[in-house]
């Protein structure tokens, strides 16, 4: 009775130098080096493609471990199957193909469960060497060696699958073998690779492919060709979308972030607006989605809307597409930034007043929106946060019918025909503002609206005080939302187009400070004293009767306050100081009533 372990190598190998004949365990053998196997591997896996291949060499594999298991079952007496299978693992060694170690093998009438380890397998090198570390296992000759010595010596059928691989980074490669009913799913799907299919099948499949690509890369070229005639031709964006549209059968937009609706649209069906609004909102699957970039900027979003995955054709008219779209963008960037400029020059002539009226009018009625002959005024809006662009687009969706630009980094609206009252604008402002929280919920803005300027002259100065406003804001109240107009600032915005926010600030706690602190303490009301005393101009009889209070009750209060302001009230210097302190401090105080 023959032993797996009695196999050695001096037995099994017959060589015959004169006729150059090799016969291993009977069968004629032919030495070849791993090198040439491992590019014969590659060139086969070039050829097919890594699915394809993958099932050829599994089929190679199942050849040669069929033949291994026919010919070692007919030349020895083996009383015992586990022995059999065990001689197997001995030859596959003896090749020189892999080391092999079994560390379970059990055999019964309904079952069958072995599991090994590989060492050395020249096959998962010979992958490593061509094509790196893989995500999966790479030994396939080696799996369809043992799928057919164990289809010629055990009668039931089985599956062979690769646990760990050297091929994927593992220590060592670890096979498992199951039968059929004991496998799952995934590993009963390797034998879909055993199918008999011929090299001429692949090679045949393979060039149907081929031939199918070269006549995707050639559709989606003359698609390419005919967007990018489009654009040159002066096509708006919805027409190149059109154009889009028809070589995908599938509705197109392009959106930008933020904003409601899509800049760009077409909609294959009637009500394709409405079925988009529910897609986006309901259903992600739908929406296939590709950056639109230039110089790492993102310009916009792609989305096209299909229930079905889309074909590699689709795909490759895609990426062509995108790159119209960006040149396209990117385009009407550039322009825009240029009127934005002309625009930004424009006000910076008008503070200059380098040009006579009639001039300033005539041009402004050729750059602009807005009637320059009428009042108007100008609103500044920042962020530190925000990028101008993403704002000023949605701006423009908002306010159709407003003025909108962008000038140093700073978003300008300028109003139309501003007689309308200071209620009125501070309504729209505060919508302005309660939008752009909403919209932009991370953000922090500053809002400031110029005096309303009754000639075209006065719009530099509405700019440069909307501007003045807002760097006040965000140094009055930092981290915050706010919006203030001209008549909250009249009184100070002297002292502002002449000294930095900050020390405006500074000056009011210094002065104000401690009589403010007073007040809060002890719930007095010394600052209004202060503030009724100076309207009345020092006057203490009128202020006292003002305050309904005694002469010496007042007395008494106003020596209090200037004691803690450390002023003398009777001087005029004292007095404006703390004039001018108290108008600071009530425009703080209109900002913290708005929270």
């Amino acid at each position: 009775m023959m032993k797996a372990n009695r196999l050695v190598f001096e037995n099994a190998i017959d060589i015959n130098p004169r006729s150059g004949i090799i016969k291993f365990n009977g069968n004629r053998m032919i030495l070849k080096s791993a090198e040439a196997l491992g590019f014969f591997r590659r060139d086969i896996i070039q050829t097919l493609n890594m699915e394809r291949a993958k099932g050829f060499l599994l089929r190679y594999g199942w050849a040669c471990g069929y033949s291994a298991g026919d010919s070692i079952e007919k030349m020895y007496n083996w009383k015992e199957l586990k022995e059999l299978i065990r001689a197997g693992a001995a030859i596959h060694t003896l090749e020189g193909v892999v080391s092999v170690e079994i560390d379970v093998l059990e055999i019964s009438d309904d079952k069958f469960e072995m599991e090994g380890k590989w060492f050395h397998s020249y096959e998962a090198e010979e992958h490593v060497r061509h094509f790196g570390f893989s995500d999966e296992s790479v030994c396939w000759t080696l799996i369809g060696y043992v799928a057919g010595f164990l289809a010629k010596t055990y009668p039931k059928e089985i599956v062979v699958f690769e646990e760990k691989c050297r091929g994927k980074c593992d220590d060592y490669c670890k096979f498992v073998v199951r039968t059929k009913e004991h496998a799952t799913a995934e590993q009963l799907d390797l034998l879909r690779y055993f199918q008999e299919t011929s090299l001429a099948d692949e090679l045949d499949a393979t060039y149907n492919e081929l031939k199918t690509l070269n006549n995707s890369i050639l559709h989606s070229d003359t698609i390419h060709k005919q967007m990018t005639h489009a654009m040159l031709e002066g096509y708006t964006l919805n027409q190149l979308l059109h154009l889009l549209s028809d070589a995908l059968q599938c509705s197109v937009t392009i959106e930008r972030r933020y904003l409601m609706k899509p800049v760009g649209y077409y909609f294959m069906q009637k009500d394709g607006e409405e079925l988009y609004i529910e897609r986006s909102s309901k259903k992600k699957e739908l929406r296939h989605e590709y950056e639109i970039m230039t110089m790492k900027k993102q310009l916009g979003t792609l989305v096209i809307l299909s229930y079905n995955d889309l074909t590699r054709e689709q795909e490759m008219i895609i990426e062509r597409a995108v790159t119209v779209f960006s040149i396209y963008l990117y385009t009407q960037m550039q322009i825009a930034q240029s009127q934005w400029q002309r625009k930004s020059d424009f006000l910076d002539e008008v503070m200059t007043r380098q040009s006579s009226t009639e001039a300033l009018i005539k041009k402004a009625r050729s750059i602009f929106y807005f009637d320059p002959s009428k009042n108007n005024r100008v609103i500044v809006i920042t962020s530190e946060h925000e990028e101008p662009e993403t704002l000023h687009s949605y701006l423009m969706t908002e306010y159709l019918n407003v003025e909108c630009f962008i000038k140093n980094q700073e978003v300008l609206l300028i109003l139309e025909d501003c007689e309308k009252n200071i209620e009125y604008m501070s309504d729209f402002v505060s919508i302005l503002s309660k939008r752009l929280k909403e919209q932009f919920k991370q953000s922090i803005f500053q809002i400031g609206v110029g005096k309303n300027a009754e000639k075209l002259e006065e719009i530099g100065n509405s700019h440069n005080e909307a501007r003045l406003i807002c760097q006040f804001l965000q140094s009055a109240a930092p981290g915050q939302t706010q919006s203030a107009i001209y008549e909250n600032f009249q009184h100070i915005m002297l002292f502002l187009k002449t000294t930095n926010p900050k020390e405006l600030l500074q000056f009011y706690e210094v002065v104000l400070g401690h009589l403010l602190k007073y007040d809060e303490q002890n719930n007095a009301t010394l600052v209004h004293t202060l503030e009724v005393f100076l309207n009345h101009s020092g006057n203490v009889n009128k202020t006292a009767k003002a305050l309904s209070l005694s002469i010496p009750g007042f007395r008494y209060r106003m020596e209090k306050i200037e004691a803690l302001l450390q002023e003398d009230l009777r001087t005029g210097d004292g007095r404006f100081r703390c004039q001018l302190a108290l108008k600071i401090y009530y425009v703080i105080k209109t900002l913290e009533n708005k929270k």
